[in-house]
């Protein structure tokens, strides 16, 4: 495990001890899909339940839970061989019912035992969130995950700990509206990432290089201007040429003969 994330897990695990009264070794509840998905994924659930909490565990696991791992999945036989390492947890049902469902009843409204639960349950784990200590546990991509506290009992915990050193209740709302102030006007002063949107998949333009034109065809109109202008140039004879040619004196022997005069 990554110390990063053995360091939050760590964490979470003493928020509960501090708050909820969790010891070691700490008691998981184990339903049988998450039994059955860690056989699928070849993960040793005893030493990864143990590196996420942190401790020594002992792992349960429901009389109703044990019949769905027997009965369930492609990977049933060494689902069945890790089941046998667990603690059987007596249910009150005579006909056996899903063994997510029985997790949920041993649970109970207020996890009175101190349990933590290794479920793949949607449903079971978006209804044990409510209730205010109760670690969850579950696999996601190979790894097994401790889901972090949620905010609503980290809120709980923090008004017993008010309630215990005697502050009276409108005290209370104020520390609460203080904090919910300061936690607003945080959040308007960060500044904002601006993140890139992502280019739709289209038809893509043509190649700017290839658009361009060639050099060839500039260089043979640069000279072919350039030829014109010389065959231009060719006509034209300067002032002096043409003084020559009409016999004219130039200015310089002009200039001599008045010398010698």
């Amino acid at each position: 495990m990554r110390p990063k994330r053995a360091k939050a897990y760590k964490k979470v695990m003493q928020f509960y001890q501090q708050n909820h009264g969790f010891r070691e070794p700490y008691q998981i509840l184990v339903s049988p899909e998450f039994v059955l998905e860690g056989a699928a994924k070849k993960i040793d659930i005893v030493k990864a339940l143990e590196e996420v909490v942190g401790g020594r565990v002992r792992l349960f696991i429901s009389h109703c839970g044990i019949r769905d791992v027997r009965t369930e999945g492609p990977n049933r036989d060494s689902a069945i061989a890790t089941s046998k390492q667990f603690e059987k947890r007596r249910c009150p049902h005579r006909t056996p019912i899903a063994g997510a469902e029985c997790t949920g009843e041993i649970v109970g409204p207020t996890n009175q035992h101190n349990y933590c639960v290794a479920t793949q349950d949607d449903e079971l784990r978006k209804k044990l969130r409510k209730i205010s200590g109760m670690p969850l546990i579950h696999i996601s991509h190979s790894v097994v995950v401790l889901e972090p506290v949620p905010k609503q009992a980290k809120e709980e915990s923090l008004e017993q700990v008010q309630v215990k050193m005697g502050l009276p209740e409108l005290e209370r709302k104020m520390i609460k509206t203080v904090k919910t102030k300061a936690r607003d006007a945080k959040a308007a002063l960060a500044p904002r990432k601006h993140t890139k949107g992502k280019k739709g998949k289209g038809p893509k333009g043509p190649n700017p290089l290839s658009v361009q034109k060639s050099k060839k065809t500039k260089v043979a109109a640069k000279k072919a201007t350039g030829a014109g202008a010389k065959k231009a140039g060719a006509g034209t004879k300067r002032p002096r040429d043409e003084a020559q040619d009409s016999g004219a004196p130039s200015a310089k022997k002009k200039a001599g003969a008045a010398n010698s005069s």
